[in-house]
């Protein structure tokens, strides 16, 4: 193993119940309730432009695919910069102990830069990674491999000399056509989503790390 590289959202930090709350008060205005049920059953770890794509059909709203992204990522922006989103249990004292032990690290996030960059700097951890690679940077976001394969780039390592930590089906279908090690690491958002692709899977960022050493040794 020569990197650890993580998703972003729902593995480093709990932002999906915001990302929920943004899509409940966005439909709200659309005279559309939605439940918590509907987004994990549907919607937790997808792209936003499928997500819009998917509420508009669903809900019939009378708005565009695009429109609807920039009111979501705006709205998402400024609900972020009030309130950044917690880290995860064990989150920064794992990063602290993977970096001490000297891993490579990245972050490949289905999320775009400027969120990604605000959250990193909110909770002071740009010194811990060496790569970022963001849905900004690619074509393709995930489950697609782009954004693991560009922050396997970066880091100049082979993919399958890394190890990618995640906790939805989409951000594990990238990682594993990356042709990463990937552990999972379900939240109360993807508890029940199919996460069997995963070569492993663990309760918390601190028992995956544990994994992903031993495993190299």
């Amino acid at each position: 193993m020569q990197a650890l590289i993580f998703d972003h959202d729902g593995t480093l930090v709990d932002s999906e119940r915001h990302h929920f709350e943004v899509w409940r008060q966005i439909l709200a205005s659309f005279g559309v309730s939605f439940c918590e049920t509907e987004y994990i059953r549907e919607h937790n770890g997808v792209p936003t432009p499928q997500n819009a794509a998917a509420l508009i059909t669903r809900h019939n709203l009378d708005i565009d695919i695009d429109s609807l992204c920039e009111r979501k990522n705006t709205a998402f922006a400024e609900f972020a910069s009030r309130t950044p989103s917690p880290l995860l249990p064990t989150v920064l004292e794992t990063l602290k102990l993977a970096r001490k032990q000297g891993h490579k690290m990245a972050i490949a996030t289905g999320a775009d830069t400027r969120d990604v960059m605000r959250s990193v700097k909110a909770h002071a951890l740009t010194p811990l990674f060496d790569a970022i690679a963001t849905r900004s940077d690619v074509k393709h976001g995930k489950p697609a491999p782009d954004v693991y394969l560009l922050a396997c780039e970066r880091l100049q390592i082979r993919p399958h000399r890394a190890v990618a930590f995640e906790d939805t089906h989409t951000g594990v279908a990238a990682a594993k056509a990356a042709g990463l090690y990937c552990i999972a690491i379900p939240n109360h958002y993807s508890i029940h989503q199919d996460l069997s692709r995963a070569d492993a899977r663990c309760d918390t960022l601190a028992d995956a790390l544990t994994l992903a050493t031993t495993r190299a040794r």
